[in-house]
């Protein structure tokens, strides 16, 4: 397998147009802890010289970021592997399980978190997040919690696993867009302290720890001081252990307003 994967999916959009709505299915790997974890090693073994060890690129694409103008589906993955892309990769030379396993992991790096299964315990995580890690403060869910940060009730459907732990212990790698934490001083020597919204050259949105929205014109605005990247706390990595970050990440996993297929075991 070693450099044969290099430039998986480097091709695959042209392919993806091909497949048809009615005759993709779901194979019983995808979503499947197990077999998910089989097609991590696989990945590690060849895929990752080109695409790196997390799926982040390097001399391949970038696997866990939508940066294809056209949906993938696991059979056009499966079929790219299996048959290559012509000027692009070979074939690779794995049984069909393999193949399929392989599938499951790269697909799991995009797929909503709540589709896939989460290592961790999600109730100890429920408790970490209210409790020890201070997450309710800023963040939401289901109407508990803070308003200053994003609210995360239905974080499990819009993010995948590895981006949900990546915004955990480095919050500035994918961290929310627009959230900036901002101090504003106006004219009438008024003072607000938030993040920042939709800022352009002749207003500011500013919201602050209340949830309060205050639309600024930048005409009243004496000084204005921007922080750099997340204001989320950066020190989550050595605050918490990796089991209280595995468990952290299940619970948000988990949070989803939309009913979704249960993950597998």
């Amino acid at each position: 397998m070693k450099v044969a994967v290099c430039i998986l999916l480097l091709a695959l959009p042209v392919a993806a147009q091909h497949e048809k709505e009615g005759e993709k299915k779901k194979h019983p790997f995808i979503g499947d802890a197990k077999e998910i974890e089989a097609g991590k090693r696989l990945f590690a073994e060849g895929c990752a010289v080109c695409h790196g060890p997390d799926g982040q690129g390097g001399r391949g694409p970038n696997l866990r970021e939508q940066v294809f103008w056209h949906p993938l589906d696991d059979d056009t993955i499966y079929k790219s592997l299996k048959n290559g892309i012509k000027g692009g990769m070979p074939a690779v030379n794995l049984p069909e399980d393999d193949l399929w396993r392989v599938v499951a992991y790269v697909r799991s790096l995009t797929s909503p978190a709540a589709e896939n299964p989460a290592p961790g315990d999600a109730s100890a995580g429920e408790v970490l997040f209210w409790g020890k890690g201070g997450c309710g403060k800023c963040h939401g869910i289901r109407g508990k919690g803070g308003k200053l940060g994003p609210d995360l009730s239905n974080v499990g459907s819009v993010r995948p696993l590895p981006m949900i732990r990546d915004s955990i212990i480095d919050p500035d790698a994918n961290g929310a867009v627009g959230y900036r934490a901002a101090t504003v001083t106006l004219r009438s020597g008024k003072t607000l302290k938030g993040v920042a919204r939709n800022r352009t050259n002749y207003s500011l949105q500013l919201q602050d720890a209340d949830g309060n929205l205050h639309l600024v014109n930048m005409a009243d605005v004496t000084a204005l001081t921007l922080g750099a990247g997340s204001p989320m706390p950066k020190d989550f990595a050595k605050k918490l252990d990796e089991t209280e970050i595995e468990n952290l990440t299940a619970f948000l996993a988990r949070q989803t307003v939309r009913k979704i297929e249960a993950a597998k075991k």
